[in-house]
């Protein structure tokens, strides 16, 4: 049988560009959306906060059911995990978020996990939502009713709890999430004693590095100076912020040097916003939206969209396949690892090999079933 060489010469491109690739779409075992850009929160380290108030530059979207459609189509039928995690949002305040469920469910999408704070929607709301086949409900509550509200600033603690045991009774599988700060950490055998207490299976402390930054350790949720780094938390991340600091002289020495394993690489997993963009992960698409110009890290975005097109890996636009043949999937991400110039400062943070930065990861998080 006869093949013309043209086609031979097209089916190797296509093979060379499926090794090259970031990660091939039927790779992909886990998708995490940000759904929205809603939430009825202040957090003082979110990225939607400016100043106790709104991301002045924050756009307010929510995907839609044809936004689904778009996205998981092509995974109809296959084994993929949905994660609702978002920098700017929270799915539950999202006016969309029970239509683009339906949708799902409807597909035989329900391998779901929700992380919220809990606060949005009535008892009754949670109660239908605990009827549905989901994975799970991750509720993000730091404290207890005197603490909570510090940092999730906003939320109402005993809504949350009277949500939780509403979702809990008819069915949900609940995890509790408690970030360990200064000012909850003497709290966190009582919040995991009302969590069994309530129905929740499993109950996560995660080590934070959320006042940490470049010039060092902001030790309080109420106190934004920055300070030197003191250890008043009994938190192992801080100690090793130290060091690392130590040994490479400066945290933007490590960033630019330490080797990098990419953990959504490594998971199989990738992120899409409320943009339908797609990231290779939540951290490197939170920057495009942070308001100060100065940041490093929207600056190394701003670099990424001046050198490609603005819209280069907006699905709404392209489709799955154009964004993950793009040059930036293909070759620029993985260089850039290898570059301590060029590297993106996100990738070198999060995902550098000496020093774990992210509370979702390794030792910097307990979960215990309860």
């Amino acid at each position: 049988m006869f093949v013309h060489k043209n086609v031979v010469q097209t089916l190797i491109r296509f093979q060379n560009n499926l090794n090259n690739m970031y990660i091939p779409l039927d790779d992909i075992k886990i998708i995490q959306l940000d759904h929205t850009s809603r939430c009825n929160l202040l957090c003082p380290q979110c990225a939607r906060t400016a100043d106790d108030k709104i991301n002045p530059v924050l756009p307010i979207n929510d995907l839609t059911v044809d936004d689904y459609k778009l996205i998981f189509e092509p995974f109809i039928g296959k084994d993929i995990s949905i994660l609702h995690c978002g920098n700017y949002g929270d799915v539950i305040a999202s006016p969309t978020f029970d239509s683009t469920l339906d949708w799902c469910l409807e597909n035989n999408l329900n391998k779901i996990r929700i992380i919220t704070n809990g606060s949005a929607r009535n008892s009754t709301w949670w109660r239908e939502l605990g009827k549905k086949n989901l994975l799970q409900v991750v509720f993000s509550i730091d404290g207890l009713e005197d603490t909570n509200h510090l940092y999730r600033v906003n939320s109402n603690f005993n809504k949350i709890i009277e949500n939780v045991s509403a979702f809990v009774e008819a069915g949900g599988n609940a995890r509790w999430d408690y970030l360990v700060f200064e000012h909850n950490q003497h709290q966190v055998e009582q919040a995991m004693e009302l969590a069994k207490k309530i129905g929740v299976k499993t109950f996560n402390t995660k080590n934070t590095t959320r006042f940490i930054n470049s010039n060092g350790y902001k030790n309080s949720v109420l106190n934004k100076k920055s300070e030197e780094v003191k250890d008043r938390t009994n938190n192992p991340i801080l100690k090793d912020y130290t060091n690392v600091v130590k040994s490479y002289g400066s945290f933007e020495e490590y960033v630019r040097n330490t080797e990098i394993v990419c953990k959504y690489k490594r998971d199989k997993m990738i992120y899409v916003d409320f943009e339908t963009r797609v990231w290779p992960c939540c951290w490197m698409g939170a920057p495009i939206h942070f308001e100060k110009e100065t940041d490093i890290q929207k600056i190394d975005i701003k670099k990424i969209l001046t050198k490609f097109e603005n819209d280069f890996n907006k699905l709404n636009v392209h489709g799955w396949d154009n964004v993950l043949e793009h040059e930036f999937y293909q070759t620029y991400l993985e260089n850039t690892w290898e570059n301590s110039t060029d590297r993106i400062y996100t990738c070198g943070r999060t995902c550098g090999t000496g020093y774990e930065f992210s509370s979702g990861y390794g030792a910097n998080t307990n979960i215990k079933n309860l």
